[in-house]
């Protein structure tokens, strides 16, 4: 009786020990500004207000609507490369990714649920621009309803932001970047209804980007 306990026991610890090192677990961590189905890889990326990193953009619009981000990328803003590339491996620590793109301008990583391979989610951590704030980050963006971030426990909005997402409208600023054009399509597609003089405006200008040419540039529209 004493062995097969021994043996059972030693089976249990050496178990233990292997997903120590090849699967690390996740301290999860509750975000109030962010939807309880995507507090694993906000955990993931230890947010933080006032050093950074940040997220921004779509998966903050989501959660600001109290909407988990689904199939939609998680972007991650940092204030350093140094920063940018301790969160990347950090990770990567965790065992449990597949990197779908890399390049000078970002990194996106797919990361899933370390008991639930079917949960998961897409991280982009940009990589092509670094912000001294969580409000440059924001003021970068081209888009009002785009113009919210946020690092799990408040909120960074533009000034027109929380009224267009109540509108659903539409709103660019200028300049334009590259990928408006991409983008309008996008958010059109969820809903948002262009402010009038918003179609003129990208069609004529000459900053707005029609054609991508690798897959990359495709999706970081997106």
């Amino acid at each position: 009786m004493s062995k097969l306990k021994d043996l059972f026991e030693n089976l249990i610890n050496e178990d233990f020990t292997s997903s120590k090192i090849y699967d690390r677990l996740v301290t999860v961590r509750e975000f109030p500004t962010v939807h309880r189905d995507d507090w694993i890889p906000v955990s993931m990326i230890e947010p933080d207000y006032k050093l950074g990193p940040w997220i921004a953009g779509g998966a903050a619009l989501r959660w600001f609507q109290n909407l988990p981000v689904g199939e939609n990328d998680i972007d991650v803003f940092c204030s350093n490369s140094r920063q940018a590339e301790d969160l990347i491996q950090r990770i990567k620590s965790y065992g449990r990714f597949t990197v779908k793109y890399e390049s000078d301008n970002a990194v996106t990583l797919e990361a899933w649920e370390q008991s639930d391979y079917e949960n998961r989610w897409t991280i982009q951590i940009i990589k092509r621009r670094y912000f001294n704030s969580l409000k440059d980050v924001i003021d970068s963006f081209d888009i009002t309803v785009c113009e919210i971030g946020t690092s799990g426990n408040e909120w960074e909005l533009g000034s027109f932001t929380a009224k267009d997402i109540k509108g659903r409208h539409l709103r660019f600023k200028l300049p334009l970047q590259p990928d408006s054009v991409k983008r309008l399509t996008k958010y059109w597609i969820y809903g948002y209804e262009p402010v009038e003089g918003t179609l003129d405006l990208i069609a004529t200008s000459p900053y707005t980007k029609w054609q991508y040419t690798i897959d990359e540039d495709y999706q970081n529209a997106f």
